[in-house]
């Protein structure tokens, strides 16, 4: 009988592991095999990389399921997390992140009401916050006076009642009435943006600050 090459037989190994040849090719591959250690060490390695056990494949196949479940719940949480802190970023953008309102004489006055108390009036639409320091001492063109610094902000949805949405409800003008602290003693009043936290870390000043700042109202003596 004729030899038959090693490399035909190492051609149809991949068939013969997978038990899809013909019974006297079965028989030909066995009996090369019984004599040639190339390619049963061939066969081997084959056996090796195709082969799984009928019993395993069901607890492989088990394993592969539930890492993937396990990764698609990783990922949801991560997608969620994700999606939470840009909701949070976007909301905190819209409803807290404030700017200064800049100073008009026709949205923001300084009034007195008739028992003389000071107080500010905003007539403008709406607005976030309102911000007022007590009277302080400063010198003003060679005169120490008592100052009350004033500014309001804004947010994307800024209103006194933080509502995006308008109810339809009519304007209560005692939402943009602020009554100044110690009123009496107020000699003027100045609209300027002031950081608390500068000032009291000496990266400000309040001298600083009234040299930008809009005059808006002062005592008639």
């Amino acid at each position: 009988m004729k030899e038959i090459k090693c490399t035909i037989i190492q051609d149809i190994l991949p068939l013969y592991i997978d038990g899809v040849v013909s019974q006297d090719t079965k028989e030909m591959i066995e009996e090369h095999l019984k004599h040639c250690e190339k390619c049963q060490h061939e066969h081997q390695q084959m056996k090796h990389e195709i082969y799984i056990p009928e019993e395993n494949k069901a607890t492989l196949f088990k394993t592969i399921n539930k890492k993937w479940r396990k990764k698609k719940i990783i990922i949801s949480c991560i997608t969620a997390f994700t999606t939470t802190l840009i909701l949070l970023g976007v909301f905190e953008y819209v409803f807290h992140y404030e700017t200064i309102i800049p100073y008009s004489e026709d949205i923001v006055k300084i009034e007195n009401n008739e028992d003389k108390i000071l107080f500010a009036h905003y007539y403008g639409k709406s607005y976030a916050s309102v911000n007022v320091t007590h009277p302080m001492l400063l010198e003003v063109d060679g005169e120490k006076k008592n100052i009350s610094f004033i500014y309001y902000n804004k947010t994307i949805a800024d209103s006194p009642s933080r509502q995006l949405i308008n109810n339809g409800k009519a304007r209560k003008e005692q939402d943009f009435i602020f009554v100044f602290p110690e009123a009496e003693e107020i000699d003027a009043v100045y609209y300027a943006e002031y950081d608390v936290k500068k000032i009291a870390a000496n990266k400000d000043s309040w001298n600083n600050i009234l040299k930008d700042a809009v005059l808006i109202w002062k005592k008639v003596e």
